[in-house]
């Protein structure tokens, strides 16, 4: 015979209060002493009380729970902002379900219509791109954080750097080293051609305002079929093959950067002074490589902190003052850009 769960009844009872207050003490509201409070809890552990979430989200029409979405959890980056995010969520009382979408159309649906289901409570993207708004139809909060998405509703927030700017920035950073010839370095940046993250978008404005010839031959754009340090390095390395010749190059990721000098390094290119090299994100990967790269550094604790502010706003209903939140970023010069 399956044994009877605990209830509240049966807890209030054995601390003599009633069953208001162990429902008090049990949800952080109310008043109650801090004896009364050691004690239901005390006897709530050694009952082994387990709270019936589904009949709570029933009564309170919220589950506390909320879908990320991220296209790559290996990607540095993305990693660091789905940790960031999952912690002040958890810190607001919410738990979270984080799915990998690979960048995936297919997949991204079913884990969004299955967590629709599930009545999640709102969705933020981390990264990434989203050709569909499924989360429209069930009237979801949403918070995009450094991702592309269909923009527009009055429950769906922007959060992530201007970047355009970013890659305008990177530029100039070398051609003020004195760089005459710059190869612009992507992998999947097609994913990012909207008006408001086009990541490549800098680089032809900088060059277009300084009167500079583009080159098409040295950009380098990859489909994204294998690893972006591998296929940035198959870029650099047939650019080269082909008998083009760069002074600098703006890589858009830094295992893209990292890519890009283990190629000129194999070919015996002195990177830093031979050719200058930035990257962007400031992972992991701009500092443990030899020589360190020059890289953007994003503020993921702002872009997490303020995507995680305006989705609260959202589920109170507040709505959000701004629909595209812009966060700072600065240019942090290493050894690949400094020559040293």
């Amino acid at each position: 015979m399956a044994k009877r769960s605990v209830s509240i009844y049966d807890i209030a009872k054995l601390a003599g209060v009633s069953t208001a207050t162990v429902s008090n003490v049990l949800n952080s509201k109310g008043s109650y002493s801090e004896k009364t409070r050691d004690l239901v809890l005390r006897i709530a552990r050694e009952q082994g009380y387990v709270a019936n979430f589904a009949a709570k989200s029933l009564r309170e029409a919220s589950t506390k729970t909320i879908a990320l979405l991220t296209p790559d959890v290996s990607n540095d980056f993305f990693s660091t902002l789905v940790l960031k995010v999952e912690g002040l969520l958890r810190a607001a009382g919410y738990a979270s379900y984080i799915c990998n979408t690979a960048n995936d159309d297919e997949r991204e649906d079913e884990y969004v219509r299955g967590l629709i289901s599930k009545q999640v409570d709102g969705i933020v993207y981390i990264g990434g791109t989203t050709r569909v708004a499924i989360h429209a139809a069930a009237d979801l909060p949403v918070v995009h954080i450094d991702h592309t998405g269909p923009l527009g509703m009055t429950r769906e927030v922007y959060v992530g750097n201007d970047m355009p700017q970013v890659s305008y920035d990177m530029t100039s950073t070398l051609f003020a080293r004195g760089c005459q010839n710059v190869a612009l370095v992507s992998v999947s940046a097609s994913f990012y051609r909207t008006v408001e993250h086009d990541q490549a978008a800098g680089y032809y404005r900088y060059l277009q305002e300084h009167g500079i010839r583009l080159d098409k031959n040295l950009v380098l754009e990859g489909a994204h079929r294998q690893t972006s340090l591998i296929e940035a390095a198959q870029l650099v390395s047939e650019c080269l093959d082909a008998g083009y010749s760069f002074d600098g190059v703006v890589a858009l990721g830094d295992r893209v950067a990292l890519g890009v000098v283990n190629a000129l390094k194999e070919r015996g290119v002195a990177v830093g002074r031979d050719v200058r090299v930035i990257g962007m994100d400031d992972s992991i990967y701009s500092r443990i490589s030899s020589p360190a790269i020059s890289t953007v550094r994003r503020n993921t604790s702002q872009m997490a902190e303020r995507g995680v502010e305006a989705l609260l706003g959202l589920l109170r209903g507040e709505g959000s003052a701004e629909a595209h939140i812009m966060v700072p970023h600065e240019v942090i010069e290493r050894e690949t850009t400094l020559g040293e």
